[in-house]
């Protein structure tokens, strides 16, 4: 059934916050994280039929946002090779520098956790992010994934590993951050 568009204003300003909030730490920066969110609600307006009710609607707009995040990676891996060629090809012309405030924002996220997971392969990164972001259920997950609980299970098991080696190499940043959080400990024995 097609969200009419007073339900469609209603799911917006109920779930944008936590997809913008996800969109955030998945790219580490607010313009594509506007994008991502952005895209993610047009889609949900011209395809909300596809919507069938089999998990909750706030784990649909994840998987949505999911999906949208791996095309604009995969997008920009591209972009960045076309972008090498043509800023080798033309050293000689001068290049403008992003306002100040946007430098400090990357710079701020950069020195987070988050910029450690966003190194992370994408599923392992996809589940952190789910789990630590947005306190999602290894259920929901698995749910806004398509993918089964063990694989979660077995994503979030490597990618804390991954996460804690990443950090073990920049020094003392790892030593605050448990190798299993308190909550997920009993998933893993």
């Amino acid at each position: 059934m097609p969200l009419l568009p007073a339900d469609l204003s209603t799911t917006i300003a109920e779930h944008f916050p936590r997809i913008h909030r996800a969109a955030l730490v998945l790219t580490g920066n607010p313009w594509d994280a506007d994008d991502l969110a952005q895209e993610t609600f047009l889609i949900l307006a011209r395809e909300g039929a596809r919507f069938a009710g089999r998990s909750q609607l706030g784990t649909w707009l994840y998987g949505i946002l999911l999906n949208l995040d791996r095309r604009l990676r995969r997008r920009a891996g591209t972009n960045q090779q076309k972008l090498r060629v043509l800023w080798d090809a033309d050293q000689a012309t001068p290049r403008s520098t992003p306002p100040a405030e946007a430098a400090l924002e990357v710079s701020e996220w950069r020195a987070s956790l988050w910029s450690f997971v966003a190194r992370l392969p994408d599923g392992q990164r996809q589940v952190l992010v789910l789990r630590y972001s947005e306190e999602m259920s290894y259920d929901e997950i698995a749910a806004a994934l398509e993918c089964p609980l063990g694989t979660v299970k077995s994503r979030m098991f490597h990618g804390l590993a991954a996460l804690r080696e990443l950090l073990d190499k920049e020094g003392d940043a790892a030593k605050n951050i448990p190798l299993f959080p308190q909550e997920d400990a009993s998933q893993f024995s």
